[in-house]
């Protein structure tokens, strides 16, 4: 399990809590039922048994110290039209999803605040795209014919949205015609260790992951060059359904943010190497936006006739361990 699935995996324990924790605003009818929810897109590179298990022993942990029912627990949902169900029948209260799917929803019942995990002091993360220093490619222009690998992790669900938006921006076409052959692995080291021995020309990781990997072998960072990098994004939040009470979003919120002073908390974020949960505005989600806006336009402009058909859930042709 990498540190950054793990992190979301915290973000999952601390929001599942929520769902049994809360306190009924006014107070008279006992501990309210908040039903907290989380899209299946989030466990793209985690075993969804494990962090269910991990948020039963955590639920059932905070629940015993404060006298609360933890056998309620999250409900989990598959795409943005089964959210946007449930969200419409007012059977999620808080979810936590990816920013991609955030957006396609948010006019349908979903707003902030956001509550979104910190690691390595930042809550955004990224994305680089690098070569060797020794390449050829000196540039984004120069990656025609050339072999790529792509992070495929769940802080990396918007670097082949990036990746595809950066060929178009510099005339390049569709991203999967750009490239000899196409990759991803959910392993920063399967993603920049071919990079660094040249079995392959080019990959696309998290500024994040590539620190890291220089830390552990400074070698990485002398001998791979970044040839562009994204701007900050948000790769995803926990939220909330819209007409909820503005009390008890505070009150949700409030619990998150006094969570880790809690000692099984400090225990939870050492072990998942999660820092905290920060509150953010609705401004954080700037740069993503306009990253999706101009996918989004690309993909029509690409073929008008079948616009409807690029989802927004829908990452451009990257398969892992598979040719394109």
């Amino acid at each position: 399990m990498t540190r950054w699935s793990a992190a979301w995996i915290t973000l999952f324990l601390v929001a599942a809590i929520f769902s049994v924790a809360a306190e009924d605003v006014g107070g008279t009818n006992g501990p309210a039922l908040v039903r907290f929810a989380f899209s299946r897109s989030m466990f793209r590179d985690i075993n969804e048994n494990d962090a269910k298990a991990a948020m039963k022993v955590y639920a059932k942990t905070i629940g015993d110290e404060n006298g609360i029912d933890t056998s309620g627990g999250p409900i989990y949902l598959d795409g943005t039209n089964a959210i946007a169900e449930a969200v419409r029948l007012k059977q999620v209260d808080m979810i936590s999803l990816t920013s991609e799917e955030y957006l396609a929803l948010e006019n349908q019942g979903l707003s902030g605040p956001f509550m979104i995990s910190k690691v390595n002091q930042t809550f955004t993360e990224e994305y680089v795209l690098l070569v060797r220093a020794d390449s050829p490619i000196r540039k984004v222009e120069d990656l025609p014919g050339h072999s790529l690998i792509i992070s495929d992790d769940l802080r990396s669900s918007l670097t082949s949205i990036w990746l595809e938006v950066l060929c178009r921006e510099h005339g390049l076409g569709p991203a999967n015609r750009v490239f000899s052959k196409m990759t991803a692995s959910s392993k920063v080291t399967q993603v920049v260790l071919p990079v660094f021995f040249g079995k392959a020309d080019a990959c696309v990781t998290t500024r994040n992951g590539w620190e890291v990997m220089g830390e552990l072998n400074p070698q990485v960072s002398k001998q791979l060059r970044l040839i562009a990098a994204s701007a900050p994004l948000v790769p995803g939040m926990s939220c909330f359904r819209r007409d909820l009470s503005e009390a008890l979003k505070q009150r949700l919120i409030q619990a998150a943010e006094g969570s880790s002073d809690k000692p099984a908390f400090k225990q939870l974020m050492a072990l998942f190497k999660t820092e905290a949960l920060v509150r953010q505005p609705a401004s954080v989600l700037t740069s993503t936006r306009q990253l999706l806006s101009s996918y989004h336009q690309y993909c029509v402009e690409t073929n008008p006739a079948n616009a409807s058909e690029h989802a927004p859930t829908d990452s451009p042709g990257f398969t892992a361990g598979k040719e394109k």
